[in-house]
């Protein structure tokens, strides 16, 4: 959600970030035996204008034990890097593994950009991925579902286009799907002026009802998903935010939360909602000086066992402080989840900003702003990645 917000603030000066800022760091308060490294920048350095609204947005485990697949976008490009996460680099970017520019080719309704937001492995060199484009026709955001191998030269028979439709059968403007997994879809659609309000799910596979909006326990508040994660079967839960009803009692400010929610596939309900608060501490406390804060879980993580991990990003409600948290659920014998959450902040050293946009296990991505260099009056945003170190 804030990245989508920043990359129109800053345009990454790359080639000084990759020649100044690749280091590791240790992250704090993380479990015990957890040996944390932190690369910054991680990203693409291939042609297409990489250093204009560059972002990596989802992450998901690779078909190779200690690979990954990232997701993200370049300029107008759709990109995807398959490989291990580490300090390596090559002629396209960081890392050691493979980069990929996968565009919604222009033959499907005149694509003419392309945002990649979440990977899902099928297994045998085959993938999901769910993203956005624009066309060069009309103003609409379109979404799309991918499926097959990653390469730089998709096929359009490889992708469905995804244009949610309002209950009464009107055309969104804007759908955004954020996530994808077990061959469900998750993300929001609306108009201008109301993006975030719409949130649903999409079944390529039910083509008599592929799309299916969300039930919420309140009609009065405004929800958005952001992460899917299938638990085997029809059992499947969604995170976002929830805003709207909640005051702040210290500063009488609206707050948003944060949430957890089941859906059945074949029945098209939801049920066990929960949402979370966070609630600073210590030197968090102090940085947001008792600030309402806003929190939104970013994406969705299991072990299928019954813990979930959730990347979050808390912010200020009036000063524009960020940091980057992670949120760890646990699901209880009853079905529902514990009413409380465990937060952890990553610690990003030298940063004055960051979020936690995607998780898989125990490495996240997000992005992060560094101060200003010497002689330049612009922060630098760029992103990163915090992953066990392989030994």
């Amino acid at each position: 959600m804030l990245f989508e917000m920043m990359r129109a603030q800053s345009v990454v000066q790359a080639t000084f970030i990759a020649a100044t800022l690749i280091s590791a760091f240790n992250v704090q308060a993380q479990p015990i035996g957890y040996a944390p490294d932190f690369v910054s920048p991680f990203l693409y350095t291939g042609s297409g204008n990489f250093s204009g609204g560059w972002g990596l947005q989802g992450i998901k485990g690779g078909d190779q034990q200690g690979s990954f697949v990232i997701t993200g976008t370049s300029n107008v490009n759709g990109v995807v890097y398959s490989g291990p996460v580490n300090h390596g680099f090559t002629s396209l970017g960081s890392g050691t593994g493979a980069w990929y520019v996968m565009n919604v080719p222009s033959s499907i309704n005149s694509a003419a950009s392309t945002s990649i937001y979440g990977p899902d492995s099928l297994g045998n060199g085959n993938y999901n991925l769910v993203g956005t484009y624009t066309s060069s026709t009309n103003s609409n955001t379109y979404s799309f579902i991918y499926t097959g191998p990653l390469t730089s030269t998709p096929q359009a028979s490889s992708f469905i286009t995804v244009q949610a439709k309002y209950p009464n059968g009107q055309p969104a403007q804007f759908t955004i799907l954020h996530s994808v997994s077990g061959g469900l879809a998750a993300g929001n659609y609306g108009s201008p002026n109301s993006l975030l309000g719409n949130a649903f799910i999409y079944d390529p596979q039910n083509l008599s009802r592929p799309q299916t909006d969300l039930q919420f326990p309140s009609r009065e508040k405004s929800y958005s998903v952001y992460g899917i994660w299938h638990n085997g079967g029809n059992s499947y839960t969604v995170a976002g935010g929830v805003s709207g009803g909640l005051i702040d009692k210290k500063s009488g400010e609206p707050v948003t939360l944060s949430y957890l929610m089941d859906y059945d596939r074949s029945t098209g309900l939801t049920s066990n909602f929960q949402a979370f608060q966070y609630k600073p501490v210590g030197a968090a406390k102090r940085y947001f000086n008792n600030d309402a804060v806003i929190t939104h879980f970013e994406g969705i993580w299991s072990d299928g066992k019954g813990l979930y991990k959730l990347p979050a990003t808390a912010t200020s409600f009036t000063g524009g402080l960020s940091i980057a948290v992670t949120a760890q659920v646990v699901r209880r014998p009853s079905g529902n989840f514990s009413t409380s959450a465990s937060w952890k902040q990553i610690i990003l050293p030298g940063s004055t900003f960051a979020t936690n946009d995607s998780i898989f296990g125990d490495t996240s991505l997000g992005v992060v702003e560094y101060p200003a260099p010497t002689g330049s009056s612009s922060s630098i945003f760029t992103n990163y990645v915090v992953t066990p170190i392989q030994k």
